[in-house]
């Protein structure tokens, strides 16, 4: 059995040294999953679909995403609204369009 002491660093991390991480067979970049038993810490190796976990996880710029791609489209109907009218294809104007036919 391999024993080693880890000291604790000041952002609360710990760095498993060499010869504990070569006995389990653990890589760099590997998952873990910790398990407080007790006063005891329990480790062990999972497998992560990193695929399937980033499609579980929201997207904290979902938001602006969005309005990002609104901006853009009011944009792209304006230019087009625009470029309408300079052709002549502007929506016609009817009579009670105009503010004075309701007065």
């Amino acid at each position: 059995m391999t024993h080693s002491r880890l000291k604790i660093a000041a952002d609360g991390s710990l760095e498993l040294p060499v010869e504990l991480r070569e006995a389990l067979g653990w890589k760099t970049g590997g998952y873990l999953e910790a398990t407080v038993e007790g006063e005891s810490l329990k480790l062990r190796a999972v497998e992560v679909d990193l695929f399937a976990e980033a499609l579980k996880a929201p997207d904290p710029d979902s938001f602006e995403k969005i309005l990002e791609r609104q901006k853009k489209s009011r944009e792209e109907a304006f230019k087009a609204f625009e470029e309408k009218v300079k052709r002549g294809d502007g929506p016609e104007v009817r009579p009670e369009d105009k503010p004075d036919f309701w007065r």
